[in-house]
């Protein structure tokens, strides 16, 4: 039998005491935690009061539901810790949340009822308990319409488990159980290193803000701020900076875009300081309060709980969480110089990196290196293996797009970038050509990760320089001779981005297999105006995406520069109307398919070396911690391993032992 279960605690956001500013552990163990009333559904019967009055029995070999697991599983933990109530033996529980975020992308339990059901939720008595004690500060009209409203999240959550629970694969059940386990478990902290951290890295944000004009030491000086509400990134304080520079204002990125910004930068930043002083600033300020946050929820033995978002992107990919992103950290340490700032010097940077690999420490300009992955380190008697699938995605495009001589090339030996390049490209000098040929083997990198997806030549450009450093246009002429193929006038045009015209023609013309799929998937996607264009990946899974729509636009023709009508085509695929063309879809079934079957490998990993085995998982790589005895090649050969269902396709997998997380 299912039994779904719902509580109503005590929250406000005056006090900062809710969901949404602490993660689920602290909420629970916070001195005003006050889980007021329980609501259970089993589909026939109801029962909603307060947990102490609960025959929590009649839960014994049940599996239990909840609408967001891990919240409710932290309560009836520090239930139980507390001794208010009995330790549970359940079966098994889930998530519904997490099943609708698969079956629908819609996590939130009014959002999925809506959508399935056409019915739309009252959650005003949720909203309007904020700040009051249950009874006593509810008039009898609030504790009537509170009673009638608790219940309902227990019997949706039930219902849509009993409607819909046949059609979430188990597989994605275990990995939804197995990313709601990993949060609560946590991970073990460095916390020597951490406070090390904490002081560094305020130290460093200090220094950093004797940078900004406005808040300087200077009282003369300061004396001209009087009139203006200082922070480090006050809106006001920087377009007065500026217009006492006489430079116009930075770009918003919200509207105009993180390039623009960039661009602001690259021109004024040299003359000021105090502009890349601001982009440090917010660098260092970002990571301070990670440490942190990672400082106020550290447990007594020095673990860590986190969130982790199983399915949070339409992809079905993780996604983070809970405002610290397992999913995303810093890539690389932020070094701090001799003069105690952030090191921005790319050159320098650079340099630093490359002594560390090949030398094993940093130069000696580096003062400090706050490294966040380094603060997570294996419990006493384990160990930690990572482990990443090698170039995962470029081998399932190829296999996607019926790529043979290319996967072949791969199976052969040859990395994914050297298969493309003697499959596609015609590359055929012998030897390794990222020794032979080191310069090429990059550029085919970039168009390898950077082309698969439909890029255009102007997103080329930036693809070159933030994956290879590489400034594609630096030889590019100055005007080149366009000839009108109607007319056979020639004029001459700006001959900005010549070079990334022709390596993205060349991809083009040599990928053919690729730009099928574009065009397969794209022909399907226009072909279901006014209804839903669904994909089935390798695994199964189906991927929907509704109310296609072609939506006319005012945009500017690329060669005149004049205003002209366009259109675009949209779907909704978690919510939101969002552009979509072959390129697209091929990104998202390419990235969904290895996400697929990294979730196979997850699941063998458990199995083979227990539960608590994956840690948590950052994008195709699984940080694991294992017995003594587990090598780094048990895990990599678990991780190597093709479904059946993607036959063909050479996964490989690259493992090692580490002291501490690390890329």
């Amino acid at each position: 039998m299912a039994i779904s279960l719902d509580y109503e605690t005590y929250w406000s956001r005056k006090l900062k005491y809710s969901a949404s500013t602490l993660i689920a552990e602290q909420y629970c163990r916070h001195d005003m935690f006050d889980p007021y009333l329980l609501a259970v559904c089993d589909g026939k019967q109801q029962w909603c009061g307060h947990p102490r009055d609960f025959n929590w029995s009649a839960l014994d070999g049940q599996t239990l539901l909840s609408h967001n697991r891990y919240f409710d599983n932290n309560v009836t933990t520090e239930l139980v810790r507390r001794g208010w109530i009995p330790k549970l033996n359940y079966k098994e529980w889930h998530c519904t949340a997490d099943m609708t975020a698969y079956l629908c992308n819609r996590r939130a339990l009014d959002n999925a009822v809506e959508f399935l059901y056409g019915v739309k939720l009252d959650k005003s008595a949720r909203t309007e308990s904020e700040g009051k004690h249950w009874p006593q500060d509810y008039s009898e009209a609030e504790r009537a319409s509170m009673l009638k409203y608790a219940p309902l999240d227990a019997y949706w959550c039930h219902k849509l488990w009993t409607d819909h629970g046949d059609k979430w694969p188990e597989i994605e059940r275990r990995l939804s159980v197995m990313t709601c386990n990993q949060g609560m478990r946590g991970v073990q902290i460095n916390t020597d290193l951490l406070d090390e951290y904490i002081v560094q890295s305020h130290e460093v944000k200090l220094n950093t803000e004797r940078l900004l004009p406005w808040l300087t030491d200077d009282e003369e000086e300061a004396e001209t701020w009087d009139d203006f509400h200082i922070s480090p990134t006050a809106t006001k304080c920087i377009a007065e900076q500026c217009r006492r520079n006489g430079i116009p204002c930075p770009p918003v990125k919200a509207h105009e875009g993180a390039e623009a910004y960039e661009d602001w930068e690259f021109q004024y930043g040299r003359q000021y300081p105090w502009i890349p002083g601001l982009t440090s600033w917010r660098s260092v300020n970002k990571l301070y309060k990670t440490f942190m946050l990672v400082k106020q929820r550290l447990r007594a033995d020095g673990t860590m709980p986190f969130g982790l978002k199983y399915f949070g992107a339409h992809t079905g990919r993780w996604s983070g969480s809970e405002k610290i992103n397992m999913q995303n950290p810093r890539k690389k340490p932020l070094l701090v110089n001799e003069h105690g700032l952030m090191e921005t010097n790319l050159e320098r940077l650079e340099s630093a990196f490359k002594q560390k690999k090949k030398e094993g420490a940093f130069p000696g300009w580096v003062r400090n290196a706050l490294d966040f992955r380094a603060l997570i380190i294996p419990r006493p008697g384990k160990k930690m293996i990572t482990c990443d699938l090698s170039q995962i995605e470029p081998r399932v495009l190829a296999w996607l797009s019926g790529n043979t001589a290319m996967l072949d090339a791969v199976r052969g030996g040859f990395s994914v970038y050297e298969a493309f390049a003697r499959a596609n490209l015609g590359y055929n000098t012998p030897g390794d050509m990222s020794e032979v040929n080191p310069d090429y083997y990059k550029m085919v990198k970039i168009m390898v990760l950077g082309l698969g997806y439909q890029a255009g030549w102007e997103k080329f450009i930036t693809i070159a320089a933030d994956m290879g450093d590489i400034d594609i246009t630096k030889d590019d002429p100055e005007w080149v001779e366009e000839t009108n193929p109607f007319t056979g006038e020639t004029k001459k045009v700006s001959g900005y981005g010549t070079r990334s015209k022709q390596v993205v023609a060349e991809f083009r013309a040599k990928s053919q297999k690729t730009v099928d799929l574009w065009k397969k998937l794209d022909e399907g996607f226009k072909c279901s105006v006014a209804g839903t264009f669904t994909v089935t990946l390798p695994s199964g899974r189906k991927m929907s995406y509704r109310n296609v729509s072609c939506v006319p636009r005012m945009g500017v023709n690329k060669k005149t520069g004049k205003p002209e009508r366009q259109f675009v085509w949209m779907a909704e695929s978690d919510g939101r109307m969002k552009q979509y063309y072959g390129g697209k879809f091929t990104e998202n079934i390419t990235q969904a398919t290895a996400r697929d079957a990294f979730g196979v490998q997850l699941v063998q990993l458990e199995d083979d070396f227990g539960d608590g085995t994956v840690l948590f998982t950052s994008h195709d790589e699984a940080i694991n911690e294992v017995d003594q005895s587990v090598t780094a090649d048990d895990i990599e050969h678990v991780m190597s391993q093709c479904p059946p269902w993607l036959e063909g396709c050479p996964i490989a997998a690259k493992a090692k032992e580490v002291a501490h997380y690390t890329k």
